[in-house]
């Protein structure tokens, strides 16, 4: 809800200040005859941006009344970094305007301002004054009243100092931000580059894409700076006025840090697996960036780095970072916590200001692997870069989500996010050899940097090299407990959510399951499917097994046939359900149910048979289905 209000005329302790500051406000003005200078004031309508600040307590303040205010001009519209904003400042603080159109007032210019039928509101924590008509509303007193910037640290730079200048020294840009531009001018958009000085505190200069000088290269050096004090949230930012006021041409101070102890990633697990959920204090880790922000196939706040020896380790940082891949960086990591999530060790809470490019590394080769060695032997691979060759890829309408990839070993899940910049990008199935990052959630899967990490093979059989089989035999005890179902032609395929199914042992009694609980993911497809059958090779072919549940939701199951099955995305398949007898939420939990015979000579060729699963564990539709003892024969009478 907004209010009006009236000025008081109770600042009359004020009057001193502003029987000094006349003077100074008019002797020698350049007289503009529609706004000439007031040769007398009101003395009691004056009011001061601390006054004005006081003012807001939350909700827009609507000001009427004769109130003016004095101050001087500390950041224009002239070089394109603010548009229909001024930024004032007096000696009481300073304050953003927005105006009503474009501005001709210059840095310097001492000003009134009336302030009649304007709002003080916020914008993410920046303070505003709202509604000024700089044509009516805003007198040009005198120019070149030039207000000296307060020099301060980066540590002092907090919401008391909004829309101040201020001068920082012994400051520098991230190694990272250096050579590039200050904004991207070709597509006239913001961007937000970060300053440190040399104890590793830093701060957000943020560019508008409209600027003259969006385009130009971020200087190198340590030096000086000059810039206009902003708020976007609970972050603090700075804004340039002018380049020329960035004096940045000194030695750069060298990243703090060089003098902790270096751990190696080796070490770090090693940690880990001793029971130790946090690192130890006076520590360092160096190595090379492998994962890319540009292409944002990552959360903003992860990134992915390899040392010296060819390990591995995923980094969490408290906010977005700006590690670009190729950067050889040091990580200030005393302290910090070591935990998993949903498998995947990382280092925590990392404060962005603990991270220091120091120079361009050199990115490690890619361990070349299958997915089977992958799955098996995943320790050896965590967070480093391998080259999965002669990978079948399914073709799909997009990248985003999970992509099954085989290679005649094994499946694993490739995932995309859907922000990255190739999210929607068409996939063409065939082969492939892909480099990627072996990262870990809840199983293995796979994530590329780019679409330049998929080499394009040509035409292949996405379900691999398995030959069609006239027999299926399995119990599932040569798998392990929570091993995936992926093996001698047997696929498991995640079409939406991360869960597959896995192998699950009761008693001695291994077999496969599915279930969405305590899942993640808002809903789980999850099929199972078997090796190709070749029909035509048959007489009569018969199919049965075994199926238990444990909280079995309604319509949770379903057991289809395929004759166009190639491997890839279930959903582009055709499905015709099969007449089964299925374990219901009806049956006693965990007893074996027959499915009976299933008789097959209807159909000819080459065809899959699938179990198919949908959960969602924030419904309540968590239970889980069971499969074991599935047989496949020819039923020769």
């Amino acid at each position: 809800m907004t209010k009006s209000i009236q000025i008081m005329k109770h600042i009359r302790r004020f009057t001193h200040l502003i029987l000094v500051l006349i003077p100074l406000m008019f002797g020698g003005c350049e007289k503009d005859p529609d706004h000439p200078p007031l040769k007398t004031i009101n003395e009691d309508a004056v009011v001061t941006i601390e006054q004005l600040r006081n003012m807001y307590n939350g909700s827009p303040v609507e000001i009427s009344g004769d109130a003016m205010l004095f101050a001087t001009v500390i950041m224009d519209e002239n070089l394109g970094n603010i548009y229909r904003s001024l930024i004032v400042q007096d000696e009481t603080g300073g304050i953003y305007i927005r105006l009503t159109s474009p501005s001709w007032l210059n840095v310097g210019d001492s000003v009134r301002i009336v302030l009649d039928g304007s709002q003080l509101d916020e914008y993410n924590n920046m303070l505003q004054l709202n509604d000024i008509d700089p044509d009516s509303q805003i007198i040009k007193q005198s120019p070149e009243r030039y207000i000296q910037p307060q020099t301060l640290t980066i540590p002092e730079i907090t919401s008391s100092k909004q829309a101040q200048l201020i001068k920082l020294e012994e400051v520098q840009f991230t190694f990272e931000d250096t050579g590039l531009p200050f904004a991207d001018a070709v597509n006239q958009r913001a961007m937000s580059r970060t300053l440190i000085d040399c104890e590793g505190n830093s701060i957000i200069v943020r560019t508008s894409g409209f600027a003259d000088f969006a385009g130009e290269k971020i200087p190198e050096g340590n030096g000086s700076l000059i810039a206009v004090v902003t708020q976007f949230q609970n972050i603090m930012q700075l804004f340039i006025r002018d380049p020329a006021e960035l004096e940045l041409d000194g030695e750069r101070c060298p990243p703090p840090g060089g003098d902790l102890e270096l751990m190696s990633i080796a070490d770090i697990r090693q940690r880990f697996s001793e029971g130790f959920n946090s690192l130890p204090p006076n520590s360092r880790l160096e190595g090379v960036i492998i994962s890319d922000r540009e292409n944002e196939n990552i959360p903003g706040q992860n990134a992915y780095i390899m040392d010296d020896n060819g390990d591995g380790i995923a980094l969490r940082f408290q906010n977005w970072h700006n590690l670009g891949i190729g950067n050889q960086v040091r990580v200030i990591i005393s302290n910090l916590p070591l935990n998993e999530f949903n498998g995947l060790l990382q280092i925590e809470q990392i404060p962005t200001g603990n991270a220091h490019a120091i120079g361009h590394g050199d990115l490690p080769e890619p361990r070349v692997t299958t997915l089977r060695n992958l799955r098996d032997n995943f320790s050896d691979y965590e967070s480093t870069l391998v080259l999965i060759e002669d990978v079948a890829v399914p073709g799909r309408s997009s990248f985003a989500g999970n992509i099954e990839l085989n290679d005649g070993t094994a499946s694993v899940n490739m995932y995309t996010y859907q922000w990255a910049s190739f999210a929607d990008e068409q996939v063409q199935g065939g082969l492939y050899n892909i480099t990627a990052i072996a990262s870990y959630y809840y199983n293995p899967q796979l994530l590329i940097r780019s679409l330049e990490d998929m080499e394009y093979l040509g035409e292949g059989d996405p379900g691999g090299d398995v030959d069609p089989v006239t027999s299926i035999d399995e119990d599932f005890q040569s798998y392990g407990n929570f091993d995936d179902i992926d093996r001698n032609g047997w696929q498991t395929i995640a079409e939406v959510g991360n869960r597959g199914w896995i192998c699950r042992e009761f008693g001695g009694n291994h077999y496969a399951q599915a279930t969405a609980f305590n899942s993640q993911d808002p809903v789980n497809i999850a099929w199972l499917v078997t090796p190709p059958v070749d029909l035509d090779a048959m007489n009569n072919p018969v199919f049965e097994f075994q199926s238990a549940h444990e909280y079995l939701h309604d319509d949770a199951i379903k057991l289809y046939i395929s004759g166009d099955f190639n491997g890839g995305n279930p959903s582009g398949a055709t499905w015709e359900e099969l007449d089964a007898r299925l374990a219901t939420p009806q049956d006693p939990r965990h007893d074996w149910i027959d499915s009976g015979s299933i008789d097959l000579s209807g159909y000819s060729g080459i065809i899959h048979i699938a179990w198919r699963y949908e959960g969602s564990h924030p419904q309540g539709n968590n239970g889980s289905f069971r499969v074991d003892n599935v047989k496949l024969f020819d039923d020769i009478k």
